[in-house]
């Protein structure tokens, strides 16, 4: 029988929990669906450094209008407004684990990367 390792076991689960995330805090405005800005999106944002210790660094092609972090049970940490392309995220008052990092733009279309605080 093949040993499952922990953290292979926390990513499928993560990732399953991802597949149902809560839209209770969804932007308001009309969200773009369509398969090109889903694949434009996946290349659109740099966040680093991951895993962070203070600060994150948020770059992206389009305006970013918000950020918002959340807890892995769907709890909203932080929520700051965008500046721009290049953003800044301040984590050092918040604990360690594993966050979700939801980055509304200007056009409304909105990504979510995974953010692992140490």
């Amino acid at each position: 029988m093949k040993k499952v390792s922990i953290a292979m076991l926390l990513l499928f689960v993560i990732g399953c929990w991802m597949l149902h995330w809560p839209r209770a805090n969804a932007a308001t405005r009309p969200i773009r669906q369509d398969i090109d800005s889903l694949l434009m999106l996946q290349s659109s944002v740099k966040v680093y450094p991951n895993p962070v210790i203070s600060s994150l660094t948020i770059q992206s092609r389009k305006s970013i209008h918000q950020l918002v972090l959340y807890a892995m049970d769907g709890k909203t940490i932080k929520r700051v407004a965008g500046s721009g392309k290049y953003n800044q995220l301040d984590v050092q008052d918040i604990q360690r684990g594993a966050y979700m990092l939801n980055t509304i733009f200007e056009d409304g279309t909105t990504t979510s990367k995974m953010i692992i605080k140490q």
